[in-house]
């Protein structure tokens, strides 16, 4: 369970990287979404050779190559922040994301496979209320050390002289260094107990032994994606990992639009009570995921997440920011039960599926960078953006039930 705790941490992280970035480096919401388009794009491209990786050693193994990653890339903010270029953190935030991809695909698939598959759903989900910790930690990091409640407003920068403005920039973004470092740290112990503690055995490993000797990755693929309801759910993946990405992303910039005159450390709060009501819906959810049909469950919360979308949309007052704090609530299941029903009964093929649906979490690289553009191309309204993850919901919603009239 612990190894998924600093994969909220990270990402949440992000949310408050974009800010500070913002105005440290002067930038639009386009490129601000780069933060969240590296970052998901490691996810990407190193899922299947940690699923390689974990057939010929261990998910033991993976785990602790993810978690020195993970540090590795932590430490470099450092050198980062001498360079002081935009383009320098974001290799940063890429060496994180190959960390995160190993602990995302091994963490995961491991404890689904720690059991019967009938209860695979519910011991994903289970873990994951670590990972409401690391998501609810990494925010509250942030706003402590990364915003300072007298850092000048974008306004106050540009009525400033130019070099009082740019060694107030340079501050700011130096200011992010520090929980990385903390956190790096943490990494490196966390990764020593690993390398020393048994892992169980589970019926994944057990299952290695059955595969066909020097079978190549075709047939194995060419098996999952005859599935419709694997093909489906790796694309409600990608959807929703987007729209969750994309919400938390701009929730500081939305909350600035609709309360204007909002400070970034003040609009932190409302992000703060987003991944609060968050870690909630996941006690709640896991609680019901063993009196409902997962499918049913993740197709309600996601219809639920799109009504108060529209709301938060077409809403010019609080209730529009009320609105969009409740959709973290409608969040708190979706990724573990899909995850969940995607591989659920993949048997020697579980690993695999595993890690293409983790690839999946490419969404958080595109839906965020879409939302930035569209922004952009409205002037700034942010809060028009916020139709991309709402239509993003409608088809996880359309999943969920599918799922349930196929009796997954």
């Amino acid at each position: 369970m612990l190894p998924v705790c600093p994969l909220g941490m990270a990402g949440n992280l992000n949310d408050i990287l974009i800010a500070q970035f913002k105005k440290g480096f002067d930038l639009t919401d386009t490129q601000t979404a780069l933060v969240q388009s590296i970052f998901f794009l490691g996810y990407f491209f190193v899922a299947l050779p940690a699923a390689a990786l974990i057939k010929r050693y261990s998910y033991k193994v993976a785990i602790v190559i993810g978690l020195c990653l993970y540090a590795l890339g932590c430490f470099l903010f450092v050198p980062a922040a001498q360079i002081m270029t935009y383009g320098a953190f974001l290799a940063c935030l890429g060496v994180i994301a190959c960390g995160l991809s190993f602990l995302e695909t091994s963490a995961n698939t491991y404890s689904s496979l720690l059991g019967p598959i009938q209860s695979s759903t519910q011991r994903i989900n289970f873990s994951q209320i670590f990972n409401s910790l690391g998501v609810i930690s990494g925010v509250l990091i942030g706003q402590v050390m990364v915003f300072g409640e007298h850092d000048p407003s974008h306004e106050q920068l540009l009525a400033m002289p130019a070099e009082m403005a740019e060694a107030a920039r340079h501050q700011m973004v130096s200011q992010v260094v520090g929980p990385y470092l903390i956190i790096g740290s943490v990494l490196v112990v966390l990764a020593l107990v690993f390398v020393f503690i048994k892992f169980p055995s589970c019926k994944g490993e057990q299952s290695q032994q059955q595969q066909t000797p020097g079978e190549s990755m075709g047939p194995t693929l060419k098996r999952l994606f005859a599935l419709p309801r694997f093909r489906l759910g790796v694309l409600s993946q990608f959807l929703y990992v987007g729209a969750q990405v994309g919400v938390w992303s701009f929730t500081i910039r939305f909350v600035q639009l609709v309360q204007h005159g909002t400070s970034e450390h003040s609009a932190t709060y409302w992000l703060l009570a987003s991944l609060v009501i968050y870690a909630i819906g996941k006690g709640i959810a896991t609680w019901l995921m063993n009196r409902l049909n997962p499918a049913a469950l993740l197709g309600a919360f996601a219809s639920v997440a799109t009504v108060l979308l529209l709301v938060a949309v077409f809403s010019h007052s609080m209730l529009a920011v009320y609105a969009l704090i409740l959709v973290s609530f409608c969040m708190a299941p979706c990724w573990p039960t899909n995850f969940g029903l995607v591989i659920k009964g993949m048997g020697k093929d579980t690993q695999t599926a595993g890690s293409i649906v983790v690839m999946s979490i490419i969404g958080g690289a595109v839906i965020p960078l879409a939302m930035g553009i569209i922004s952009d191309l409205n002037g700034g309204n942010m809060q028009i953006a916020f139709m991309v993850p709402l239509l993003c919901f409608v088809y996880v919603a359309f999943y969920g039930f599918w799922c349930v009239r196929k009796g997954v």
